[in-house]
């Protein structure tokens, strides 16, 4: 649960600024006199790593109509040949291990992007410079490429023409009012993209690849005066387009009444209703305009969010699910968004409620008493990230610079920001926020969607919501302050005494530079302090067993724990009261109960650290199962299942459970006798038998936390906790059928598609050096398949080759290939994965290639490692495989001591093994003809 505003996070979402303050050393950023923008700073959360962005001013609007869906093919052509790059970029990053690189198209903009380049080679960097550099404006534009991706592009296209797709593209002439922005979606017209010329390309490429539309970003350990000389050296010669032609803005007309649409398509799950109001953005010249629109609306949306949370949690209403708040619709327009899921056949009911909530929240929730304290929490949260520039991650430095260039925001200092903030947090009040929801009841540009799966059901009409939002703004509202809590932020949560416990044992740990304490109540902890997450710790806990030791009819029951054991607080505190108490602390908590295991963990920043200890001991001890929130999440999820329409994915998913698992009484249907046998006494009695026996835990302490301080709290906290001195082992369920298995399922699925699931499984015995072999095979599977599937053939947008190795619980070893076709290209698809692999049986790799798989690996586990190290994440899970094997998992054992002497045979050796005795699961979805 988070509990209060992450500073950054605000800033990430919301604003623009940048270090125009900083020194030379840290932040450059200019203009050339061609007209290309670029902005390079030093930044310091990935060491040894940098990232390189391409900004292009130009997406989708800026074609004709005989020029729909070119944008996003020269999208595509940016990957095949260039000027310096004649086989293409892509062989080029990989052959330097880099696999992080994309792009992607929009209505208004076009980001190219490299990403965990490493740094340690200045050649690599100015290499990576050209790359961006022949993006440009230096494609080689092929004809044969062309036809090339006129294929991938229709897989593309048949790939994600999912439901919510299909939905999308009925909302957008009503959401955008049959602007630009509904006719040329990003992916383009049929018609076009398969017909187009290489003159009519390159005519759109010419236009708008052009230094003046475009923008270089290059972030991370990096000297940026080097980097500045080789951008300057590159993009100066580029000349200055003489006569460009205009960038247009497209904008939406306004529409005096409202747009209402029924979306309908049957594999829509449930009945839904939204409605949104499009509010053209006003122009933010100033940091100071800029900072207040950011603020009205965050503060706006979490109020509302919580009041809704609030309101539900009652359950006394129609609703289901709802949310109301103001998102980014597009470029110069937000949008006000309010949706609903209801109970079966109560769309009308539950909307009312929803909007006379909504009216409720506007007229009283804004209030200068709620809003007092929510501005002094992030007044400090703000005080607190002053001068922390280099805990900043490069995504949010990239939409900082990404907004100073599309939309001309201002460019200033983080610092400055922040001091922006305070100052217009100093002029916000109640009637601020009042002045600024009254600019929202103009009654134009309402766009009303109902969606569902069958044309003939009776949504709201639009006459009946323009009537429900007129009925809850002429409520009668007694007009009074809301009562605050009682309770200040320095309420202990535990206010009875607890008899605390002591450590009886202690054990260094060289390797870690850990400890291991032992408390007698036979808890064992593990200890390491390690400031890589400055003025931040986690604790954790977990215990072996999870679901696995529940009876069957008991299962159901335990779902309902996981469900709910935070959503009803903890102790006497319901869950307002304990966010209340929460809205000043940077505090996370979570509870799981798996398969195998049973957790708690619970985060902080050093300051909280005594009310996060309070936390986790109530957790244990005290949870809150309130009655009223778990009938009503059984009564719901009956009713939602006796209503529930079949659609094809429930039809994929039954399929398919057949085929792939046996029968077991463990393996519950979510139907209404699924809800049916949750039973909250029974859920009670989980928690208290999975989760009250602290000698049955380990627990690791892990963060920025002194000794002295994590010992007596240790002590205090997880000494007080009960034990009943029980090991326990998890049960091992096979549920899976045993076998190779072959089949092909159809189902009524638009476009023809034809899905391809292989997966190879093998439970050997495996060294070290085996999992490397296992990764240069994942790999080498990626990049021929793709190569083949989609370079060669064009028949899938892509192919997605997932694998690796496990030890715990039990050896496992896993290659999936995964990929969607076409029904005419599939079973030729689907035959050419597995010639592949035997292919490679018989031929293996020669010696050049795997150690070009080699070092990419190593490349690939260094930037993985230099991202980690010292973190609280990586030592937790140190922590936990020490706990299992004695060992450290960064050992040289386990990697440096043969990753430089593997060889092709022993590629080919264990690859013979694995496929040799591996169960193969070949599956197929295909739309049925």
């Amino acid at each position: 649960m988070k509990c209060v505003i992450v500073l950054f996070l605000f800033l990430s979402c919301s604003w623009a600024f940048a270090l125009a303050q900083d020194s030379s050393s840290v932040f450059r950023h200019g203009k050339l006199g061609n007209g290309l923008t670029y902005y390079i700073r030093h930044t310091g959360t990935q060491p040894g790593c940098a990232d390189f962005y391409l900004i292009q001013n130009v997406g989708s609007l800026m074609e004709e109509e005989e020029q729909n869906g070119l944008a996003h093919v020269l999208e595509h052509m940016a990957f095949h040949a260039t000027e310096s790059f004649p086989d293409g970029v892509p062989a080029f990053l990989k052959r330097n291990g880099i696999a992080l690189f994309n792009a992607k198209t929009g209505y208004d903009e076009t980001v190219y992007n490299i990403k965990n380049v490493p740094t340690a080679s200045s050649g690599l960097l100015d290499s990576c410079v050209l790359v961006l550099r022949d993006w440009s404006g230096f494609l080689t534009l092929k004809p044969e490429d062309m036809d090339q991706e006129r294929k991938v592009i229709r897989e593309e296209r048949r790939t994600r023409m999912t439901v919510s797709k299909r939905v999308q593209k009925m909302s957008d002439p009503y959401m955008y009012n049959g602007s630009k922005y509904a006719t040329h979606d990003i992916i383009g017209s049929v018609d076009v993209v398969q017909n187009f010329t290489p003159e009519k390309l390159k005519e759109y490429y010419k236009d708008f690849y052009r230094p003046d539309l475009q923008a270089v970003v290059i972030l991370g350990d990096i000297d940026v005066i080097e980097m500045e000389a080789e951008v300057k050296r590159l993009f100066n010669p580029i000349p200055k387009r003489k006569n460009p032609k205009t960038r247009v803005v497209y904008g939406i007309e306004d529409n005096d009444e409202p747009l209402y649409a029924k979306l309908i398509d049957k594999e829509i799950p449930n009945n839904s209703v939204m409605l949104v109001k499009r509010i053209r953005k006003e122009t933010e010249s100033t940091l100071e305009a800029m900072s207040r629109e950011r603020l009205l609306r965050d503060f706006y949306n979490r109020i509302m969010r919580g009041a809704l949370a609030e309101y539900l949690q009652v359950g006394d209403s129609y609703i289901l699910n709802a949310g109301v708040g103001v998102f980014n619709m597009q470029r110069n327009y937000d949008g006000l968004n309010i949706a609903l899921t209801s109970l079966p056949g109560k769309e009308k009911e539950a909307l009312q409620q929803l909007l006379d909530q909504m009216e409720y929240v506007h007229r009283l929730g804004f209030t200068d008493e709620v809003l007092k304290p929510a501005f002094e929490s992030y007044r400090r949260e703000v005080k607190a990230s002053m001068n922390q520039e280099n805990n900043i991650p490069n995504d949010v430095f990239l939409q900082i610079y990404k907004d100073h260039f599309l939309l001309g925001k201002p460019l200033c200092s983080v610092d400055e920001k922040l001091a922006a903030l305070s100052g217009v947090l100093d002029t916000l009040s109640a009637k601020t926020f009042q002045a600024w929801i009254s600019k929202w009841d103009d009654g134009k540009n309402w766009v009303f969607l109902m969606q569902g799966s069958d044309s003939t059901y009776t949504f709201p009409s639009v006459a009946e919501i323009k009537g429900m939002i007129a009925q809850s703004r002429s409520l009668e509202m007694e007009e009074k302050q809301v009562e605050l809590q009682v309770m200040d932020g320095n309420t202990e949560l535990v206010d009875f005494e607890i008899q605390g416990g002591r450590v009886v044992k202690e054990r260094k740990l060289k390797d870690l530079d850990a400890e291991e304490w032992v408390l007698n109540n036979g808890a064992k902890v593990y200890y390491k302090y390690t400031d890589g997450d400055r003025g931040t710790f986690n604790l954790l806990a977990g215990s072996v067993g999870g679901r696995s030791l529940l009876a069957a009819e008991d299962l159901p029951s335990a779902d309902a724990l996981s469900a709910l054991v935070l959503e009803s607080g903890l102790y006497k505190y319901d869950m307002q009261t304990l966010k209340y108490l929460m809205k000043d602390r940077t505090v996370n908590m979570n509870v799981s109960l798996d398969e195998r295991a049973e957790s708690i963990s619970v985060s902080a920043v050093l300051k909280d650290a005594d009310f996060a200890f309070q936390l986790f001991y109530l957790a244990m001890e005290h949870p809150r199962f309130d009655r009223i929130v778990f009938d009503r999440f059984v009564t719901v999820g009956q009713m939602t299942q006796s209503n529930a329409r079949r659609t094809m994915n429930d039809t994929i998913r039954e399929v398919l459970g057949a085929i792939r698992r046996v029968e077991s009484p463990r393996l519950w249907k979510k139907d209404s006798v699924y809800y049916a046998a949750m039973e909250y006494d029974r859920m009670i009695r989980i928690y208290q038998d999975r989760f009250r026996d602290a000698s049955d835990f380990v627990f690791y302490l892990v963060g920025d936390i002194k000794r002295e301080e994590a010992q007596e709290l240790v002590a205090k906290y997880i000494g007080a906790l009960p034990s009943i001195y029980r090991k326990e082992k998890a049960v091992d369920y096979n549920y899976n059928r045993l076998g190779n298995i072959t089949e092909d399922v159809e189902v009524d699925m638009p476009d023809e598609k034809y899905m391809v699931s292989i997966e190879f499984q093998n439970t050997l015995k495996t060294r070290p050096i085996d999992e490397v072999c296992m990764h240069v095979l994942k790999l080498y599977f990626q990049y021929s398949l793709q190569d083949k599937i989609r370079g060669e053939q064009g028949a899938a947008y892509g192919v997605q080759v997932l694998g690796g190795t496990t030890t715990s619980p039990h050896c496992l070893q896993e290659l999936f290939i995964r990929f969607a076709t076409s029904l005419d290209k599939g079973p030729q698809m689907r035959a050419l994965v597995h010639e592949q692999v035997r292919e490679f049986l018989e031929k293996g790799l020669s010696e050049e290639a795997v150690e070009d798989f080699v070092l990419a690996i190593k490349k690939e586990k260094k930037a993985a490692d230099d991202a980690v190290y010292n973190t609280i994440a990586f030592w937790t899970e140190n922590l936990q495989f020490y706990n299992k094997t004695g060992k450290r998992m960064d050992s040289p054992y386990y990697f440096e001591s043969f990753i430089d002497r593997i060889k092709a045979k022993d590629v080919l050796s264990f690859a013979r093994k694995f496929f040799g005795s591996a169960q193969c699961v070949d599956l197929v979805i295909k739309s049925r003809k």
